[in-house]
C-alpha cells in the first residue's frame, strides 16, 4: 500500500476518534479544534440533514456548539475505503456505521445511522488534509 493511502487512511480514522471525541466532551474547544484541523482551511463537511459547514469558522461552530447540542455520545466506524491518489489531490469513498446517543428526549436509547463519505483530499503543507466529505445516508429498509 502506498504511504499516500496509508497516510489518508489514518486521516479519516483520526476523523472517527475526533468526531466521537467532539460528542463525548459536550464540544470542547480542545476536541473542536482537532477535528477542524484536520480539514484545509476552507474545507467543507456537508452531513445532510445535519447540516454544511463550510471554512474553519463554520466547521469550529458547528464542533463546538451545532452538533454536540443534537448528540451526547457517539461512536464512529468507518470500513471499506476506496482511496485513489493523483499527485496533492486524492479522493476517497467509506462506508460508514455510526452508533449514536441523540440529546433529547433525556435518557434516548442509542441510534444507528448507516451510510457513507466521499471525501476529496488536499495536500497542504506536506500532511493530508480532507478538502471535502459529502455524506449520504442509507437506511436499511424497512
Amino acid at each position: 500500500m502506498s504511504d499516500h493511502i496509508q497516510s489518508i487512511q489514518d486521516l479519516k480514522a483520526r476523523y472517527a476518534r475526533f468526531a466521537d471525541a467532539v460528542f463525548r466532551t459536550a464540544g470542547s474547544a480542545a476536541a473542536a479544534t482537532a477535528l477542524a484541523d484536520l480539514f484545509t482551511h476552507d474545507g467543507v463537511l456537508d452531513l445532510g440533514p445535519f447540516g454544511r459547514y463550510s471554512g474553519h469558522a463554520e466547521l469550529m461552530h458547528a464542533f463546538q456548539t451545532i452538533l454536540p447540542a443534537s448528540t451526547v455520545w457517539s461512536t464512529h466506524y468507518i470500513v471499506s475505503p476506496i482511496v485513489s491518489v493523483t499527485g496533492d489531490t486524492a479522493t476517497g469513498d467509506w462506508y460508514f456505521l455510526i452508533h449514536m446517543v441523540p440529546a433529547s428526549p433525556a435518557h434516548a436509547p442509542v441510534v444507528t445511522v448507516y451510510g457513507n463519505y466521499q471525501d476529496t483530499y488536499e495536500k497542504v503543507g506536506g500532511t493530508w488534509k480532507i478538502k471535502q466529505t459529502l455524506t449520504t445516508y442509507t437506511p436499511p429498509p424497512t
